[in-house]
């Protein structure tokens, strides 16, 4: 018997057709993957963020770049700072000055009279050229009259240290400059970068070449030190030194009095005392004053 074949095997006209199906099925292959229709990782767009870094919303300067800290941010509500005459107000929060032998004698009880509850007092500096230590001319008479008119009473440090024992050094001095007295606020680190000026060249500022790395020791050496004598520390700090220079991941263990002239703060990350102005006025206080406010009352 002859064997049956099928039409398929030996038409011509068939192997056409299939060979044609095979090519629409490869063209449609080659379009879906030129045109998306396969799954490929998106191409990215826009500026690439380094993984160091954030994208925050600046309320002054817009969308910009800053250093990404694992710390705690700013949650304060910008619409609850309120203008009160020449005072800035916020739920919760209470009003204080910082003064110097700047501000010459003062009036504190006119100063508690106008709504003040705390003083920062600067208690000493450190020479910007030489490095001496000093003791502020008025810490003393601040220090009693701020306390018998009733407000709480912190102190702060002008810092020009060059290294970590200088950062020490200048702790060593805060302690015995206060010899034993009680302070409700903290004791403030405040380094600040030294400003060239025609009288005061860059060559003859001696902390002027410092990193932010650093700078950044110097306030962990100062507040260590403080610690360690019982009493609260914190670091003063403005928003070119938190995004330019201070790791603050590296100072978390201690609050932020942060300074910016505006109507609100900016800052990304949390902070504990906003220092609002350095030109305000206070009753029973000569020229201008530096006002704040502090969010968690000490």
């Amino acid at each position: 018997m002859a064997r049956h074949r099928s039409k398929s095997a030996m038409d011509p006209r068939v192997c056409a057709a299939s060979a044609a199906v095979a090519l629409v099925v490869v063209a449609v292959v080659v379009v879906l993957s030129l045109f998306g229709g396969t799954e490929t990782a998106p191409e990215p767009s826009g500026p690439q963020i380094p993984d160091d870094m954030v994208l925050v919303n600046d309320l002054y300067e817009g969308e910009r770049l800053a250093p990404k800290f694992d710390i705690a941010l700013n949650t304060y509500d910008t619409s609850q700072f309120v203008a009160q005459g020449d005072f800035l107000t916020y739920d919760g929060a209470v009003m204080g000055v910082d003064v110097s032998e700047h501000q010459g004698t003062i009036d504190w009880q006119a100063v508690k009279g106008a709504g003040m509850e705390f003083a920062i007092l600067r208690i000493g500096y450190r020479g910007m050229t030489e490095g001496l230590l000093n003791l502020d001319a008025t810490f003393e008479e601040n220090y009693q009259g701020a306390l018998d008119a009733g407000l709480k009473v912190g102190v702060y440090f002008f810092s020009q240290a060059v290294s970590q024992e200088e950062a020490k050094e200048e702790a060593d001095f805060v302690l015995e400059a206060l010899n034993g007295r009680e302070l409700s606020y903290p004791v403030v680190f405040d380094w600040e970068t030294p400003i060239p000026s025609q009288d005061l060249p860059a060559e003859d500022l001696r902390a002027y070449n410092m990193s932010g790395e650093e700078v950044t020791s110097f306030a962990k050496a100062f507040c260590q030190r403080i610690e360690e004598s019982g009493r609260k520390a914190c670091v003063y700090t403005n928003k070119h030194m938190a995004y330019n220079a201070f790791n603050l991941e590296e100072l978390k263990d201690y609050p932020l009095w942060y300074a910016e002239y505006q109507p609100a703060p900016s800052l990304y990350y949390s902070f504990r005392i906003w220092q609002y102005s350095a030109s305000g006025t206070v009753p029973g206080i000569s020229g201008s004053v530096d006002l704040n406010l502090c969010f968690e009352p000490y």
